[in-house]
């Protein structure tokens, strides 16, 4: 059965009438960011079945790798197949990255493709990854679609903060309205959905990016990774650290999946930021694993490895070991 445009599946639910309806139509608005931050990240949180984290020594094997994508379309039979494959995989997080923030009529993005995606084709295209794997599921399949962009500038560069925000509120509808029709279709026990953002301190402000984010965790409670960079560590110019611990863990629903592409973002970066947040009062951070990009870069399990031990080489960012779950290679 196909869902290219889901009217069958989604008959009913009243979540897909508000997506297509426009900006602002949910207002799941979140509890303090404080007492939100402690009650939603345990080390097992994100995944449709719970991970009890196992104590993690020195040398042990890296967690099998999943793969995210760069997506070029939202062509129903290629996500389709796209979450397929996903659903024979190992269990973890997958990203898809729908490329830049744009804006033509509405928001959306400028995919991989040089299409443009509106935020209604993102949320079927997603719909059909869900689709797709629950096809072709396992008895183990445990996934976690991110649903990402980017914080590239280039197509929002010259928008307003407000309009940052709103489109962030946007990007939350679309990942409860697809974890809504995961859940309305008997899927949400193998297949679950999340946010994502590739969050990079050499594209655009903090003010612009922070805004993004502050207006998902406005409009969803879903887990959001930032899969960026921390170019610069505890000096990340023309950022600061408080921005960049800010929008990678300090936000309500937000987790790191940082790049570690290459041995100096686990060593030189991301463990100078997470030594820098213990030195200031907010403890060490909680990386929920790391994404790689071989054969560009790091091997995945290489990625891992390289961010277990810089972690591991601190008392106090040692502490944050027992988030560390997920790989992934993008």
């Amino acid at each position: 059965m196909s869902v290219r445009n889901l009217h069958a599946r989604l008959v009913g639910l009243l979540l897909a009438a508000v997506l297509l309806a426009g900006a602002g139509a949910f207002s799941v608005h979140n509890a303090s960011a404080a007492s939100a931050n402690q009650l939603r990240k345990g080390p097992g949180h994100i995944l449709p079945r719970a991970v009890t984290s196992t104590s993690i020594a020195r040398g042990v094997t890296a967690p099998a790798y999943t793969t995210s994508l760069y997506e070029s379309t939202t062509y129903y039979g290629t996500l389709q197949n796209q979450g397929c494959n996903a659903a024979r995989g190992p269990s973890g997080v997958i990203v898809l990255d729908f490329g830049e923030p744009a804006y033509s009529g509405g928001f959306g993005t400028n995919d991989f493709g040089g299409n443009f995606d509106s935020d209604n084709a993102i949320f079927h295209a997603v719909a059909n990854f869900i689709y797709g794997a629950w096809n072709c599921h396992t008895s183990s399949t445990n996934i976690a679609v991110a649903v990402g962009t980017s914080n590239y500038g280039g197509a929002l560069g010259g928008y307003s903060s407000s309009s940052w925000y709103t489109a962030g509120q946007q990007w939350g509808d679309i990942v409860n309205n697809d974890q809504s029709y995961s859940s309305s279709s008997g899927y949400s026990n193998y297949i679950g959905v999340i946010g994502a953002d590739d969050i990079e301190v050499g594209w655009q402000g903090y003010s612009q990016s922070s805004a993004f984010v502050n207006g998902y965790n406005n409009h969803s409670s879903r887990a959001f990774f930032d899969y960026g960079d921390d170019a610069g560590g505890a000096n990340p110019y023309p950022w600061t650290a408080y921005e960049v611990w800010y929008v990678a863990w300090g936000a309500a629903d937000d987790y790191p999946l940082p790049e570690i592409y290459y041995n100096v973002d686990a060593t030189s970066d991301w463990e100078q930021l997470s030594i820098w947040a213990c030195n200031n009062g907010h403890g060490p951070i909680g990386f929920k694993g790391t994404m790689a990009e071989y054969p560009t870069g790091n091997y995945p399990s290489t990625a891992y490895y390289d961010m277990y031990n810089a972690e591991a080489s601190n008392s106090c960012t040692a502490g944050g070991l027992g988030y560390l779950i997920f790989s992934t290679n993008i």
